[in-house]
């Protein structure tokens, strides 16, 4: 086995521009991702349609440097600019006060999570070697996670408020719609809000369910396992009789 510098501290020293050219520079994703979720925390009273189309433009330029970061091919950029395209126009042209403006601004930011994790977990699943970016590129998706479950929750509270947390006026509210997804995910369980009807529910015990497992078994293997070289089948040879 390596040793284990090779794969946490292959990369100290690297200029930032450099970092960012590099394949595999899920550190500065990760970062670009927890700017996502900052700009989903700032206030939007009297903003709403501005701070909808910011957080569909962060959450685009993200998506990019995750194409270009995982070594994406040609025909996924072609189809990322149509997508991306598609998106911020929906966000630009749509009212985010009205109720389908709400679902197109979700709806938006849960097709752009989709696409992330798409090509994320694509060059995840070929690194023939877990390095520490191996690990960075699980939390990244662990986080995307997150945002993509925050979206779903966002097109529930556009089509039906009250089926989100009953008869209140937060289904709106993205903050509080991130704040919900991610203690869900981590399981964390507060009890200040709670999902009201049959749909939404059976939708937090999903999240709460791959939180989990992908937590105490995707994560904590990868991190177990840095330095490993992942087991190939060699097709050439011929499977062995059973006995």
């Amino acid at each position: 086995m390596a040793e284990e510098g090779a794969f946490f501290g292959a990369r100290r020293g690297w200029a930032l521009r450099k970092r960012f050219w590099a394949l595999d520079s899920y550190g500065l994703l990760l970062l670009m991702i927890m700017l996502s979720l900052i700009v989903a925390a700032v206030p939007t009273e009297g903003r709403e349609n501005l701070m909808a189309v910011l957080r569909t433009v962060v959450l685009a330029g993200t998506f990019l440097f995750a194409l270009h970061t995982s070594g994406a091919n040609r025909w996924m950029y072609y189809a990322s600019v149509v997508l991306i395209a598609t998106t911020v126009s929906a966000s630009v042209i749509v009212d985010a006060n009205t109720k389908t403006g709400a679902a197109v601004d979700a709806f938006a930011a849960l097709m752009l999570v989709l696409a992330g994790l798409f090509v994320i977990g694509r060059r995840f699943a070929a690194h023939p070697v877990i390095t520490g970016q191996s690990v960075l590129a699980a939390i990244c998706i662990y986080l995307l996670l997150g945002l993509g479950y925050a979206a779903v929750y966002g097109v529930i509270g556009a089509l039906d408020p009250a089926g989100l947390f009953g008869p209140t006026n937060l289904a709106q509210n993205n903050i509080v719609r991130v704040y919900y997804s991610f203690i869900t995910l981590c399981t964390v369980g507060y009890g200040d809000f709670v999902p009201y009807a049959n749909f939404t529910r059976m939708v937090a015990v999903t999240e709460a369910l791959v939180g989990q497992v992908y937590l105490v078994t995707i994560v904590a293997l990868l991190v177990s396992q840095v330095g490993h070289e992942r087991p190939r089948r060699d097709r050439s040879k011929p499977a062995e009789p059973a006995e």
